[in-house]
C-alpha cells in the first residue's frame, strides 16, 4: 500500500467512523434524543467525551487525505476536503451549547462557526470535483449532494422537534459523498501507478533491446 493510499484510507475511516459513533452515541447517550437532539449536543454532559472525540479524530483523519486528495483529484477539492476536516476537529476542541439557547457561550458560538465552514466547503467541494474525471453518474451524484446538504440543513434548523433526524440525514448524505470520492481517488490513483510501471516496463525492454542491437 503507498502512502497516498493509506491518507484515501483515512478519509473513508475518518468519515465513516463519524457516521458510526454518532449513531452509538443516539443509542449509549443517557437522555439524549436523537430525533431532537443536533450530534453536537452528545458532546455536552456526561459521556460527551465520545463526541469530542470523534470530531477530532474524525476530523483529524479527513484533513490528511485531503494531501492524497490534492494530488489526485485536484488541488482546490484537496483544499476544500482539508477545511472539511479541519472544521469538524474543531467543532471537536469547542463544545457547542444546547440548541435552542438562551445563552450562547465563546466556544459554542466558536463550535457554529467552525462547523459552518466545514459545512459550506464539503457543498463547495461537491460541485468542484464534480468536474473530477466526469461520468454522467459521478457528476450527477456530486451535484445532487451539493445541493441535498444545504436543502436538509435549512428544513432542520425550522424542524424544532426533528431537527435530529433531518440534520443526521445531511450527515450521511454528505460524509457517504466523502467516502465515495476517497474510494475513486484511490481506484485512480492505483490505474495512474500501473500505468506507470507498464511504462517503465516497456522502457526496460526496449533499452535492454538496444543494446543488444
Amino acid at each position: 500500500m503507498t502512502f497516498r493510499r493509506g491518507l484515501l484510507w483515512c478519509g473513508v475511516a475518518g468519515s465513516g467512523s463519524f457516521i458510526l459513533i454518532f449513531l452509538i452515541n443516539d443509542v449509549a447517550k443517557p437522555g439524549y434524543d436523537p430525533v431532537r437532539d443536533a450530534v453536537s449536543e452528545a458532546g455536552i454532559g456526561s459521556g460527551g467525551w465520545l463526541q469530542i472525540a470523534n470530531f477530532i479524530v474524525s476530523g483529524l483523519l479527513i484533513t490528511a487525505s485531503s494531501v492524497a486528495i490534492s494530488q489526485v483529484v485536484n488541488r482546490w477539492t484537496g483544499i476544500l476536503v482539508g477545511l472539511v476536516g479541519a472544521g469538524l476537529a474543531l467543532a471537536g476542541v469547542f463544545v457547542s451549547d444546547p440548541v435552542p439557547t438562551d445563552a450562547a457561550t465563546w466556544h459554542g458560538m466558536i463550535h457554529n462557526v467552525v462547523g459552518s465552514i466545514s459545512s459550506a466547503a464539503l457543498i463547495a467541494a461537491c460541485f468542484v470535483a464534480a468536474r473530477w474525471q466526469a461520468t454522467v453518474l459521478w457528476r450527477r451524484y456530486s451535484i445532487v449532494v451539493g445541493v441535498a446538504m444545504p436543502l436538509t440543513f435549512v428544513v432542520a434548523t425550522g424542524a424544532t422537534e426533528t431537527l435530529g433526524i433531518w440534520q443526521r440525514l445531511t450527515n450521511v448524505i454528505g460524509w457517504t459523498w466523502l467516502i465515495v470520492l476517497a474510494l475513486r481517488a484511490m481506484r485512480a490513483s492505483a490505474t495512474s501507478e500501473g500505468d506507470h510501471g507498464r511504462h517503465v516496463d516497456v522502457t526496460s525492454v526496449s533499452d535492454g533491446a538496444a543494446r543488444r542491437s
